[in-house]
């Protein structure tokens, strides 16, 4: 790993020319501060309809061709700073800018050539008008995205077919001895049934090699009866966490409307000590064939599954960090960079990959599984960000090992598949099912009746929260754990 830098690598210094941007009308239009002209821009885009009365495959789609449309005007970077108007709007602190630019859609998410994205600049910046505009803007548009998205992963989660799954995920070292007894390791179990999924986990969450335990699942309901969900009605999309050991199941669904952010929400957001980007850049990944002694292309049976095994190369971790300016240090102006104690982390990795063309599902049926899974399980998004480059055709990464430091490897292996029947009148499930005894779950085997692993036990309670209530606190944690 690079030592820490404390030089910025923020290379927005050039003062703002609008002829430099005459080739985009919205850059610009922010650029010159014509805001007639960028309201008059705006209104004659399409408009997203409401993300509540999107029900069907067809409507996700089309919405998603609209917002593509949306996004090909309002967030173009051909420029040298590789700016989106939002960007631009920022470095001027143009408050009214960022105000249309964000209500008509804009992508919050994107990064400039220093690699910050919008809400960054404008903490980093210390743009006290904008940052709110923005936090409130990112809470609408990640729900009305997520929402919109819904119906197409559900259709896609349906076409699948139903099974179910384990996923080993522990550390290796050939190094340091016993490692796999001391550090977290865990064993995720998934059924997916029509548009149903759940995913069990015994790992709450890791920092180091000091980690917790807890006994929960994860259900993601799309097509489930009310009685099986002990008469609760459970909105199409919503997320259950059932915690086994207190007996709680709680509720984060898609609220109508996407709930408002509290005024406390947005300005604990703004009021951070700094910003932080960690990421894992695959765009120039290359996947090379590894040799045995014979020089032949090494192969090794994983589970039952004979794999090539690879070496993934020119993968690059990273993590970024930036100090915020105390209030009384005047702002920069947009011919400054932020004047911001920066540190930088940089580490080329080599993960290996175990390839087949064996094992039943899609690197596509794979890639739908982690989007929603990611969003709770640590381990989980890390494998999406791995897998985010392409694979030789019709094959499947049965095993994934990533060195986290120069001696240890976390290693995430599918150790077993089982292709579940129809249901008929029974359900049927495998030998490693959950059974049911004292009416609770147990995820090993063992005495009691087998259930349907999509039944909430009777004797829980039940919690329902929107996603927004908890968006402040998750993000906040959020951010402290990446840097972790």
């Amino acid at each position: 790993m690079s030592k820490p830098s404390t030089k910025s690598s923020t290379p927005v210094s050039a003062a703002v020319k609008p002829p430099d941007y005459a080739d985009s009308p919205v850059h610009y239009a922010v650029a010159t501060g014509d805001h007639a002209t960028l309201k008059k821009i705006v209104s004659s885009l399409p408009k997203l309809g409401d993300a509540n009365n999107i029900n069907t495959e067809s409507e996700s789609i089309a919405e998603e061709r609209l917002a593509e449309q949306i996004s090909g005007v309002l967030d173009r970077r051909d420029n040298p700073l590789k700016e989106t108007p939002l960007h631009l709007a920022v470095r001027l602190n143009d408050v009214t800018s960022a105000r249309i630019i964000a209500a008509a859609g804009a992508n919050v998410y994107l990064q400039n050539g220093a690699g910050w994205n919008p809400l960054q600049e404008a903490l980093l910046r210390r743009c006290k008008e904008i940052a709110p505009i923005l936090v409130h803007h990112r809470h609408i548009t990640t729900w009305s995205k997520g929402r919109r998205r819904l119906p197409r992963v559900v259709a896609a989660l349906r076409r699948m077919r139903d099974f179910y799954m384990e996923i080993s995920f522990n550390f290796e070292s050939s190094i340091v001895p016993f490692i796999g007894k001391i550090a977290p390791s865990d064993t995720y179990r998934i059924w997916k049934r029509a548009g149903n999924l759940r995913a069990d986990t015994t790992l709450a969450g890791f920092d180091g090699l000091n980690f917790k335990r807890r006994n929960q699942s994860f259900l993601f309901l799309n097509d489930m009866d009310q009685a099986d969900t002990n008469d609760v009605e459970v909105p199409q999309g919503s997320l259950l966490i059932v915690k086994h050991d207190k007996k709680e199941v709680h509720i984060a669904e898609l609220k109508k409307g996407g709930a408002p952010m509290s005024e406390s929400m947005i300005e604990k957001d703004c009021n951070r000590t700094s910003v932080c980007r960690p990421g894992i850049d695959v765009s120039k990944a290359e996947l090379v064939t590894c040799k045995n002694w014979r020089r032949q292309d090494r192969t090794e049976h994983v589970g039952k599954w004979k794999a090539r095994v690879y070496e993934m190369q020119n993968v690059v971790i990273t993590f970024r960090e930036c100090k915020l300016q105390a209030a009384a240090e005047p702002p920069p102006t947009a011919q400054q960079q932020p004047k911001a104690p920066e540190e930088e982390f940089k580490k080329s990795l080599r993960p290996m990959l175990w390839l087949t063309e064996q094992f039943p599902l899609s690197t596509e049926e794979l890639h739908r599984l982690l989007d929603i899974l990611s969003k709770k399980l640590k381990a989980v998004e890390r494998m999406r960000e791995v897998l985010q480059t392409t694979f030789p055709p019709g094959t499947f990464p049965v095993k994934i090992s990533v060195p986290v430091v120069p001696t240890v490897r976390v290693v995430i292996t599918f150790t077993k598949f089982v292709e579940l029947q129809p249901v008929e009148d029974d359900f049927h499930t495998p030998p490693s099912s959950p059974r049911q005894s004292d009416g609770e779950y147990e995820s090993n085997s063992g005495g009691g009746e087998e259930v349907d692993p999509f039944v909430i036990p009777s004797g829980y309670t039940w919690i329902r929260s929107s996603s927004s209530t908890k968006s402040g606190k998750e993000e906040s944690s959020r951010s402290s754990n990446k840097k972790r």
